[in-house]
């Protein structure tokens, strides 16, 4: 089993890659409506982003690895704090860094679409 800090300094790779990501694609984590709005559409055409990103869409390309690169982060995490990190996003972040505005706003899009999630 991996251990702790090896888990936070990839969990810190993620994060900064996925800053880089934002940046990227013009995404303003600080704007909670704007990124809602990103993860709705980016959710909303995951197939058509992952088709467009096999035929050499970089920006399609890059959508797809954010999605990829918060799920990971979500994965260390789990494996760094127990499965009930999720509860505790707040204490994980003083800053709001740009993953955790991500990933509430993909765990809340999902809850949408699937209200049988837990």
């Amino acid at each position: 089993m991996p251990s702790n800090e090896f888990l936070l300094k990839d969990a810190q790779g993620l994060e900064l890659e996925i800053e880089r990501h934002c940046a990227g694609l013009g995404l303003d984590c600080k704007n909670e409506s704007q990124v809602r709005q990103f993860v709705h559409d980016m959710l909303q055409n995951m197939t058509q982003l992952k088709d467009a990103a096999n035929h050499s869409d970089r920006t399609a390309r890059a959508k797809v690895e954010l999605y990829g690169m918060v799920l990971m982060l979500h994965d260390a995490n789990s494996k760094a704090f127990g499965p009930d990190y999720v509860a505790n996003m707040d204490a994980l972040a003083e800053q709001e860094p740009c993953w955790l505005v991500i990933a509430r706003a993909m765990w809340n899009e999902l809850k949408i679409r699937n209200p049988d999630i837990a």
